[in-house]
């Protein structure tokens, strides 16, 4: 006989597993999509409804009232709309423009910066006992004004650079990230947040292989052409992108302390101002950009969730046990 709660414990168990490899998850799928290229590249049409599931299920916990609740805590918002939105992205454009002469590789590092914080932020903020209310909020701000921002952003550091589809940018953005997102607020508060607490649990290994199948997906698309460029020319691209993922840290955790935020609001800050949409980036970068477009994201895949690893455990220390079962 078929019980759920079986189901639900066992989902429960992959979960706690994939987090436990959630690093090597990004990486397991740009080697993945480099290796495999012919046979992963022909389901591009599966990458958008697949963005789309991770954002509603990630959304679907959060309720209007929780929403509306944090949303008070004017100044970790403030803070992060002016580290996430204006310094990384002049940061990024400045290194960039410093080290490279190839404007699409410098849209690239624009676009690695300015596109909307990640879901995953949420998931670190609850594993490092954050103010996991205020990480949904900051979410869903970043992803309302994305469309807005990340075409602007890219289009104002990259002007006269490339030719930018604005009107196609901000629909990929609703499409994956805004609507998805209001789906599931709306769901919340219609079923109600108990009801929906008992789902969520059990979509979360879903959305983490949702995530592998996207970055395999997207990297099988450009990959013969990564592979025929390869060369030494890609090491201080790597390094950047590196450094870009290392920065947000230190960078956010000291402006929470210096506004003198709970330990809580800094490390949903933290989490939040560090942490991009990576994937998003990627979909945009290679539908609306050049190949080499791509280079600084792909290594941003890579570094990512590797450096928020080690990061959060130098500024809050080793994360606790019960913590992570909490957010399977």
């Amino acid at each position: 006989m078929f019980h759920f709660q079986t189901l639900e414990a066992r989902l429960g168990s992959l979960n706690r597993l994939l987090e436990r490899f959630m690093p090597l998850i990004t990486i397991g799928g740009v080697v993945t999509g480099l290796f495999f290229h012919r046979v992963f590249a022909p389901l591009k049409s599966f990458v958008n409804p697949l963005f789309a599931f991770i954002t509603f299920s990630s959304a679907l916990a959060i309720s209007p009232k929780r929403f509306f609740g944090a949303l008070t805590k004017i100044k970790p918002i403030v803070l992060f709309l002016l580290w996430a939105n204006f310094v990384m992205p002049l940061l990024a454009f400045a290194l960039a423009s410093l080290f490279f002469t190839e404007a699409n590789l410098v849209t690239g590092f624009v676009l690695l910066t300015s596109i909307p914080t990640a879901m995953a932020g949420y998931i670190w903020s609850g594993i490092y006992h954050g103010d996991e209310p205020l990480s949904l909020v900051l979410i869903l701000i970043s992803t309302l004004l994305g469309p807005i921002l990340t075409p602007l952003t890219v289009k104002l550091l990259a002007q006269k650079a490339v030719v930018i589809d604005t009107r196609a940018m901000i629909m990929s953005l609703l499409v994956m990230i805004v609507l998805p997102s209001l789906a599931g607020i709306l769901i919340n508060h219609a079923v109600g947040d108990e009801r929906t607490k008992k789902v969520t649990p059990s979509l979360k290994p879903f959305a983490k292989i949702a995530l592998f199948a996207i970055v395999t997906i997207n990297i099988s698309r450009i990959a013969p052409t990564l592979i025929e460029r390869a060369t030494l020319a890609y090491v201080p691209i790597a390094l950047l992108a590196a450094f870009l993922a290392f920065l947000g840290y230190p960078a956010s955790h000291t402006l929470g302390k210096i506004a003198r935020l709970s330990l809580k609001e800094s490390k949903s800050l933290t989490f939040a101002a560090s942490m991009r949409n990576i994937s998003a980036s990627m979909v945009l970068a290679i539908n609306y950009f050049p190949p080499i477009t791509a280079l600084p994201i792909i290594f941003g895949i890579v570094f990512q969730q590797s450096i928020c690893a080690i990061m959060a455990s130098v500024l809050y220390g080793p994360k606790r046990k019960e913590a992570a079962h909490e957010t399977g």
